[in-house]
């Protein structure tokens, strides 16, 4: 009879409906002092079914009045698990770590998730993630929030794209929202897409099922952004095989099989080579650390987050205080080099080609040269140093000669003069002399 008891009393709770959007307590003073918000959340499924502000933000008012309470992916998860399991198997499940960079960084008084295990595999230095997170850490708190995180915390933030307050899948679907990260010089998908013929069909709304962003990389609704792309890291062939015969699927619903193997295949072909051009380039610039030619020296510069005055050229690489080659490599490995290879897997041939594998292979040759140019500064360099040893020869008019020089060196490094310039400027200085 006990167990009888029990098992009506907890029918009768189960039984009681949950309150209301009317009962809810905050909604009285947000529909004065934010009546847009309120607005959109009674538009959404959440309203419909009586999901209020408490069963999201809890019902501590002070905290959240005090902004320390986050609504994060684990909150939504607690009712979309399916979401959050596939969410977070996918690249956008590895964002940034949510903005921790690397917790070697993080003061010893701030022990919140201070693991190494949220990067690196357990007991190993190697990563699980590919993260470049020096980049992030070496700019202003301002400039993480609002250029780094807005992006990358798409990773604990299901609003990123399914918007805060409302419920509409068409705006979580929509090629804008993916566009608001995945566009500009390193990631230019958004323009890629909008203007190939997918993109183009689409926009017209002529009812030939041209694909959007979700079509291809959440496909049915999943949430897992990586199906179908070849995966980072050491080469795993049975993954890339599973991955390319799920893309092939999702292009035979409107390909022929054949056309989608080819054209796969040639964006495999093209990334190879991107790849092995910016291993050329990378090449050249490591060949000028090793011999003293970079400019500032990595010891002159300001200390790298994670290196501190090492040299770094690897994914941690920063775009600031570097030299002149690096720069430009910068822009060959980040920019150039993904907008060629992704080009040509959004069917895009002028981004493939005339906004990527040219100004690739024109950066290449501008590093060569500047490399030559370097070394042929150098041996100048050591022809001045001599003129101390020839008879007759005063500091004062050494000096005067490597001040002459480097001001040459600083014309053609600036792009003020061209290299051939330079050359005719440098022999009627090194006429003068003699040498």
């Amino acid at each position: 009879m006990k167990g009888l008891f029990f098992a009506l009393v907890l029918l009768t709770v189960l039984a009681v409906p949950r309150p209301g959007p009317a009962a809810d307590p905050c909604l009285d003073c947000h529909a004065q002092k934010t009546p847009g918000l309120v607005a959109y959340w009674r538009a959404s499924a959440h309203a419909v079914r009586k999901v209020g502000c408490i069963d999201c933000h809890g019902s501590d008012r002070e905290a959240n009045h005090a902004g320390r309470v986050t609504v994060d992916a684990t909150v939504c998860g607690g009712c979309h698990k399916a979401a959050l399991t596939t969410h977070r198997a996918s690249k956008h499940g590895a964002g940034l770590k949510a903005g921790m960079g690397c917790t070697r960084n993080k003061a010893k008084s701030d022990e919140r998730d201070k693991s190494c295990s949220l990067c690196h595999k357990t007991g190993s230095a190697q990563p699980i993630v590919q993260v470049a997170c020096a980049m992030f850490l070496a700019q202003s708190p301002a400039m993480q929030r609002q250029g780094c995180l807005a992006c990358h915390q798409v990773e604990v933030r299901c609003d990123s794209c399914h918007t805060r307050h409302g419920t509409d899948l068409s705006i979580a679907r929509s090629p804008g929202v993916c566009g608001v990260c995945h566009m500009g010089p390193d990631h230019p998908q958004a323009e890629m897409w909008e203007t190939s013929m997918h993109g183009v069909l689409y926009s017209q709304g002529r009812g030939t099922g041209a694909p959007a962003c979700a079509t291809c990389h959440m496909h049915g609704g999943s949430h897992d952004v990586s199906r179908g792309i070849s995966p980072d890291g050491p080469p795993d062939a049975a993954r890339i095989s599973k991955e390319r015969t799920f893309m092939l699927s999702i292009c035979a619903e409107c390909h022929t099989p054949g056309m989608a193997a080819r054209s796969l295949a040639d964006g495999d072909t093209i990334r190879e080579q991107s790849g092995k051009i910016v291993a050329e380039a990378r090449a050249v610039v490591e060949d000028l650390q090793r011999e003293g030619l970079l400019s500032p020296a990595p010891s002159d510069r300001p200390p790298h987050p994670l290196a501190g005055n090492k040299f770094v050229i690897g994914p941690h690489m920063l775009y600031e205080d570097l030299s002149s080659v690096e720069s430009l490599f910068f822009k060959l490995k980040q920019f150039y080099a993904p907008t060629t290879y992704k080009g040509a897997f959004h069917q895009n041939p002028d981004y493939a080609h005339w906004y990527g594998n040219a100004p690739m292979k024109l950066t290449l040759s501008e590093i060569k040269s500047e490399a030559s140019l370097l070394r042929q500064v150098q041996a100048l360099k050591k022809r001045v140093d001599n003129l101390a040893a020839v008879p007759g020869t005063g500091g004062a008019e050494v000096e005067d000669m490597k001040r002459r020089l480097r001001e040459i060196e600083e014309l053609r490094l600036k792009g003020e003069i061209s290299a051939q310039e330079y050359e005719k400027m440098k022999k009627q200085l090194l006429d003068e002399k003699g040498l």
